[in-house]
This record gives structure tokens, C-alpha cells and sequence, in this order.
């Protein structure tokens, strides 16, 4: 009966141990989904930027085109604008590289918690297994002490029974 009692206990430690996992990769998810959020937003700015950048292209080689003075003037603007158009365009590709790792992280936080779920579902269906054996077996033990009891009050009564006719004879 103790053994029983230190398993359930055990199989309550292992779940609630699961469950604590579980909360943990549930925070992670989270975790990741804001930061995949924000990367979002990132993108979004960074392409209003890039549109930005161009409009100002476009006006700067409009005005090369009017003022022959303003030449080296828009030669900087435009080589300044390309150096960002590059440096965002890198931006961009390391922000979708660490998209795609949190995208992993959060598939393998999501797998796990998968695993986490059916290990205490598995280990709630032995709990109640046993749990059922228990009453099973207290219910036979009970019986079978009924019967003792009748066995012992029949041993008793022939007991009796036989020392009236051993006396009597």
C-alpha cells in the first residue's frame, strides 16, 4: 500500500514537474512570438525607409538634371542612399535569418510541450490505473475477510458442536 501511495506521490512530482516544463516553453513561445512581432514591425519600417530612400533618389537625380553645379552634391546623396539601401537590405536578410531560427526554436518548444502533454496524459491513465487496481483489490480484501470471518465463526460453531457430542458421549 505504500509502494501505491509513493508511486501516485511520485507520479504527481513527475507531473507537476511536466507541467512546470511546460509552463517554461509556453513562456518561451511567447517569447518568440513577440520577438517574431517585432521583426514584423521591423520589416514594415525598414521597407517605409527603402520607399523613403527612393523618393529621395528620384528627386535628387531630377535635380542633377536641372543644376549641373549640384552634381557632386547629389553624387554624395546618391551613394549615401545606396550605402543604406545596402545596409537595410542587410539589415532585412539578418532580421528574416533570425526569424527563421525563432521560427525553430518555437517549432521545437512546440514539439516538446507536445511530448511534455503526452507524457502527464500517459501518466494521469497509469495513475488512474492503479488507482482503479486499489479499489479492486480493496474491495477482495474485504470480501476475503468477510469470508474469514464466516469461516472462523463455522470453525467455531463445529468446534462447539464437537465438544457437546464428545461430552455427551
Amino acid at each position: 500500500m505504500d509502494a501505491i501511495k509513493k508511486k501516485m506521490q511520485a507520479m504527481k512530482l513527475e507531473k507537476e514537474n511536466a507541467m512546470d516544463r511546460a509552463d517554461a516553453q509556453e513562456q518561451k513561445s511567447r517569447e518568440a512570438e513577440k520577438r517574431a512581432e517585432k521583426a514584423e514591425e521591423d520589416v514594415k519600417d525598414l521597407q517605409k525607409k527603402i520607399q523613403q530612400i527612393e523618393n529621395l533618389l528620384d528627386e535628387t537625380q531630377e535635380k542633377l538634371l536641372a543644376k549641373e553645379k549640384a552634381l557632386e552634391e547629389a553624387d554624395k546623396k546618391s551613394a549615401d542612399a545606396e550605402a543604406e539601401v545596402a545596409a537595410l537590405n542587410r539589415r532585412i536578410q539578418l532580421l528574416e535569418e533570425d526569424l527563421e531560427r525563432t521560427e525553430e526554436r518555437l517549432k521545437s518548444a512546440t514539439s516538446k510541450l507536445e511530448e511534455a502533454c503526452a507524457a502527464a496524459d500517459e501518466s494521469e491513465r497509469a495513475r488512474k490505473s492503479l488507482e482503479n487496481r486499489s479499489n479492486i483489490e480493496d474491495d477482495r480484501i474485504t470480501h476475503l475477510e468477510e469470508q474469514l470471518s464466516q469461516a472462523r465463526a463455522l470453525a467455531e460453531e463445529a468446534d462447539r458442536k464437537y465438544e457437546e457430542v464428545y461430552n455427551d458421549c
